[in-house]
């Protein structure tokens, strides 16, 4: 089966650089595979992108270097096992807030006698080989989010459970669920309070601890931390920013 270096990089205990890609365009994913990214995340949950067109997504990404991920816009077996089958390499679960929902993930990503995945990878088994059911264990990426306060009390406790690899903050959401605002220039000390205690459940757990941060200097900062799976930025924020800056500069 396909390596998933992603996965290689992270039970290393080295970083993984990745983005996301918010637009339905396979162009840009393709753009962005061939970036130098360690992984893409295809974004289910707020971006543009669905069931109906994650195929190509998929097909643009496995054309470049990079790990293709897709985050699901929730916790339903027919999204993980559908993205799965099309030949994602991994899922990012949104709002996990218990063990029992981090164990239903492992029970759609895996095969029996683990889990209860039904059998037909259509696309999966092309992308990744023939030995897909005997090794898809072993390659595929799990990623639980912890972004709200129930997901922050439970955090040991879905972190221990097998088979997740690793989790992701959402710190927009996190801020949102220990009231404060989500628009805010600095987080809040509290919700940085949140975010190390995150971190240590999971280094305690021996998984990678993740985040989504919005600049480069951001990202070296977390990985500083110890932070391992970082996302920066993503399609749509970068378009944005690097217009506006292009042209307050021109203006200047």
């Amino acid at each position: 089966m396909r390596p998933n270096q992603t996965k290689k990089l992270l039970s290393m205990g080295r970083p993984a650089i990745g983005t996301f890609c918010t637009g339905a365009s396979a162009l840009i994913a393709e753009a962005l595979g061939h970036s130098g990214y360690d992984f893409v995340i295809v974004d289910m949950q707020h971006g543009e992108n669905s069931l109906g067109n994650l195929q190509g997504m998929l097909q643009s990404l496995s054309a470049t270097p990079t790990t293709p991920l897709v985050r699901v816009p929730a916790n339903m077996p027919v999204y993980i096992q559908r993205s799965l089958d099309l030949g994602a390499y991994g899922v990012i679960v949104p709002l996990v807030n218990t063990r029992d929902e981090a164990e239903a993930i492992i029970q759609s990503v895996r095969y029996a006698p683990v889990g209860s995945r039904s059998w037909g990878p259509i696309r999966g088994a092309l992308y990744a080989g023939s030995d897909y059911f005997a090794k898809s264990h072993e390659e595929l990426l799990t990623i639980v989010m912890l972004e709200t306060a129930d997901g922050l009390k439970n955090a040991k406790s879905i972190l221990s459970v097998p088979g997740v690899d690793g989790c992701f903050i959402g710190a927009n959401d996190l801020s949102v669920s220990l009231g404060f605002s989500s628009e805010m220039a600095e987080l809040p000390p509290k919700v940085e309070e949140a975010i190390l205690a995150i971190r240590d459940a999971a280094q305690a757990a021996g998984k990678a601890p993740g985040i989504q941060v919005f600049s480069a200097d951001a990202a070296n900062a977390r990985i500083a931390q110890g932070f391992r799976f970082v996302s920066v930025q993503s399609d749509f924020r970068m378009v944005r920013v690097t217009a506006a800056e292009t042209l307050r500069a021109i203006k200047r």
